[in-house]
């Protein structure tokens, strides 16, 4: 079993090793696969961050040093010198692994498969220094157009979100929504909640679908009736949902 790490911005990680199979996952720049076995371009391997697997485009892996830095900001841009004038290279998604090589004053120079870029050094965290309020770094990707199986900026699903916020925050959690529903402490029970019981940050489940509690009133989450990142108040997403996914399924505090 060999490693590597992921070289291009987002790549997809799909159910069978071909191009247009179904898309489960993504993984993000930077981050380490264990590959199992090569088939038709593609290589079987696991996410080291949640160890979800799937079938990944052999081009998008290569090797990169261990990585120092995370993006935290919705997306930022590499550039090909220190000067924001330079001709850009790719866009990096939050949650983006990087190693930072040198500071180049406002930039930061960072390690690629052939070579290095520069990003702002405003847009990176130490991979130990964790967000105070990690709901905010969900706000921030308000907005973003919902993909089923994304997993950044450029496109992700209701879990996906989650996922990404709460590692902003140190805390990591499954891909899916299902094992979601087990993370943390249940709040109260489904017949037994009060409004008040509710705090910024909670989680509230339905079959297949999980959204983040800004407040007691109002939900964040990614959803393919607004095909983006959304806010809307609590009650009008519980009615609309319960038609396609049923009853809420469980009230979860990820972060005591």
């Amino acid at each position: 079993m060999t490693r590597q790490q992921i070289i291009v911005p987002v790549a997809g990680m799909r159910a069978e090793p071909r191009p247009d199979a179904a898309l489960d996952n993504e993984g993000l720049f930077g981050e380490t696969v264990e590959i199992f076995e090569t088939e038709n371009g593609f290589a079987h391997a696991r996410l080291l961050v949640d160890g979800y697997e799937g079938w990944i485009d052999g081009t998008a892996l290569g090797n990169l040093p261990a990585a120092t830095a995370q993006v935290t900001v919705p997306m930022t841009h590499v550039t090909s010198t220190p000067d924001i004038k330079s001709p850009g290279l790719f866009t990096l998604s939050i949650g983006s692994a990087v190693q930072v090589r040198a500071p180049a004053g406002e930039m930061v120079e960072i390690a690629m498969a052939d070579g290095s870029g520069f990003v702002p050094a405003g847009h990176l965290r130490a991979l130990d220094d964790r967000a105070a309020d990690w709901v905010a770094v969900a706000e921030t990707l308000i907005a973003s157009p919902y993909k089923w199986g994304g997993r950044s900026v450029f496109g992700l699903d209701c879990s996906a979100l989650v996922q990404l916020a709460l590692a902003a925050g140190g805390v990591r959690v499954p891909r899916d929504s299902g094992p979601q529903h087990d993370i943390g402490t249940e709040i109260a029970g489904l017949g037994n909640l009060q409004r008040g019981d509710l705090q910024r940050g909670d989680l509230i489940f339905w079959r297949g679908h999980v959204g983040i509690m800004l407040d007691p009133d109002r939900l964040l989450h990614a959803n393919a009736y607004h095909m983006a990142v959304a806010a809307e108040p609590l009650d009008q997403a519980i009615d609309r949902i319960a038609a396609v996914a049923g009853p809420v399924t469980a009230w979860r505090r990820p972060v005591a």
